[in-house]
């Protein structure tokens, strides 16, 4: 253990190495340094992706912005083009668009959850409104993150956790005008006041969480699993978690009036291919698909070319981060505590369950964000591995986030 904090710049040079002060191991009881280290990398990693995106705009070829119908990229100068604009690229644009539209007379925008957008509206509307709504979530989820997983599995693993998921490839989803920190926020919350047996307060949570995403509903049996081993709370705790779901059925009934149809959101994923299937065929076609586009996710021209942007280059890199994130669940689950292995488990079930049509693991680097319990698994395995291990992993995953926010930041396809 280190006898002191680690500095700013170490957090990547050497805190891949070593872990802040050890504490008495209760999340009300975290010391100020150790709060420091996680600060410093969370704020390194944010400096990090900006540089690594704001280059790739100025100096690589872009792709033809697309936007949902009645919506135009935001205009602005170059500043705000390379610190705020960038952010607010792909599913970004509909969030924007829900923000000032709604969602009348447009099913396929019910696609995207009511909350985020809500927010981002109160807010203004703007891309900026929907960067700092996601950065402010952002400081919620990471700390939560921390807290949880230093209770859960300690504070060296959980550093190595903090890092893991800072640094991690598509980490920078949870800046951008996205949902992710939001239900990040959310969900860690929600589980958090249920491992403090608080089971109402979590399922209140849990139920705005279903507003935010649908892998809120994931909860439910998450918190019924916590009050059932846990057994505080009064014998009427069953009932809390099965609030959760009215988040969800509160959305239904919204857009009833509006569409005649509770479940016009999920019939909208058609209109990216989205279907039910197996588990082991999606991975299988998956893995197949990744394999003959193993050449073009490799090539820079592919993946920077002009014009209209095209899923294809990604498909390589779908199936590989799918791979990783079904290993680090496999590997995690005597590491992990039953209920984080569960949620994992399920958020990982849902897109393996529900692919794309044409490319099956669609969205899989960014969607292994919502299965959040992996990194503290991953940051167990990195504590125990030796230097070499951490380099190596933190190196090849500084190299992939560089590519991938490269690409986001210019237009084309990442997840």
């Amino acid at each position: 253990m280190a006898n002191k904090a680690q500095g700013p710049w170490t957090v990547i040079a050497s805190g891949v190495e070593a872990p802040p002060p050890d504490v008495v191991l209760r999340p009300s009881r975290i010391a100020p340094a150790v709060w420091k280290s996680v600060l410093w990398a969370v704020v390194l990693s944010r400096l990090f992706f900006a540089e690594a995106a704001m280059l790739a705009y100025i100096y690589l070829p872009h792709a033809w912005v697309e936007a949902p119908p009645g919506v135009l990229p935001p205009a602005g100068g170059l500043a705000y083009r390379v610190l705020v604009e960038l952010w607010s690229h792909w599913d970004g644009l509909w969030y924007l668009s829900i923000a000032h539209l709604g969602y009348r007379g447009r099913p396929t925008a019910t696609a995207f959850f009511p909350l985020y957008p809500a927010l981002v509206h109160l807010f203004g509307g703007t891309p900026l409104a929907a960067v700092t709504v996601s950065m402010a979530a952002m400081a919620v989820a990471f700390w939560l993150f921390f807290r949880l997983a230093a209770w859960e599995i300690g504070l060296g693993a959980a550093w190595y956790a903090t890092l893991a998921l800072a640094f991690f490839p598509t980490a920078f989803y949870i800046n951008a005008a996205y949902s992710e920190s939001l239900f990040l926020a959310l969900a860690l919350g929600c589980l958090y006041l249920a491992r403090l047996g608080r089971y109402w307060m979590a399922g209140a949570v849990g139920a705005v969480a279903c507003l935010d995403s649908s892998y809120g509903l994931l909860l439910t049996p998450v918190v019924l699993w916590l009050a059932w081993r846990q057994g505080q709370g009064g014998r009427w705790r069953w009932l809390a978690p099965l609030a959760i779901p009215a988040g969800l059925v509160g959305w239904m009934a919204y857009l009833v009036p509006l569409f005649g149809d509770p479940m016009v959101f999920e019939r909208a994923q058609s209109n990216w291919g989205r279907h039910f299937s197996w588990i082991p065929l999606t991975l299988a076609e998956g893995l197949a698909d990744g394999w003959r586009h193993l050449g073009t996710g490799l090539s820079w021209q592919a993946l920077f070319a002009q014009g209209p942007p095209s899923v294809t280059p990604m498909v390589f890199y779908n199936a590989l981060f799918a791979v990783f994130a079904v290993a680090v669940w496999a590997l995690s689950l005597r590491r992990l505590p039953a209920y984080a292995s569960l949620y994992a488990g399920l958020a990982l079930a849902v897109p393996l369950s529900y692919p794309a049509e044409g490319d099956p693991l669609m969205s899989m680097p960014r969607l292994v964000l919502e299965a959040f319990p992996l990194f503290w698994g991953l940051g167990a395995m990195l504590a125990d591995a030796p230097r070499w291990g951490r380099r190596l992993y933190f190196g090849l995953s500084l190299v992939l986030g560089a590519l991938f926010v490269a690409l986001f930041a210019t237009a084309h396809w990442v997840a």
